[in-house]
């Protein structure tokens, strides 16, 4: 099973140029923890509520006009569409992230998977696998 099978695609986007201010009240309507900052349509950076909390408090000036590429990471990791789910777990520990957005061939965001995608996805095989287990169980 591949990445896209489990992901998120309606992610949420911003421009760099979207201020602190937008993109924290954009969460908040949305009920999100993560924006994907784009530059057409590419992935260049990933901000968090925790973000948002933590580093706005550092900008100088007036924070409310403060630019989103201002504190937003990025370093950021990327996956392929057409990546397996457990490459994809071994790139998140590796990275030590909880999010990672997903791209086509062509670089551009096409979802973003996060660990509770893959708690979902394990949920439901492990539901399965106890259906299974417990057809073929003899009866007490």
């Amino acid at each position: 099973m591949t990445v896209y099978a489990c992901c998120q695609t309606n992610v949420v986007s911003v421009k760099p140029d979207a201020s602190v201010q937008f993109v924290a009240k954009l969460m908040r309507e949305k009920n999100i923890g993560c924006v994907v900052v784009t530059d057409d349509h590419r992935p260049v950076g990933i901000v968090t509520d925790r973000d948002i909390a933590l580093r706005s408090e550092t900008l100088c000036g007036e924070p409310e006009l403060a630019l989103i590429e201002s504190i937003m990471t990025r370093d950021l990791k990327t996956i392929r569409k057409d990546t397996g789910i457990f490459d994809a777990i071994q790139e998140m520990k590796t990275s030590g992230v909880r999010r990672m957005p997903i791209v086509d061939s062509g670089g551009r965001l096409v979802g973003l998977l996060t660990i509770d995608d893959l708690i979902r996805l394990l949920a439901r095989e492990m539901a399965d696998i106890a259906r299974i287990i417990g057809k073929e169980s003899p009866s007490i």
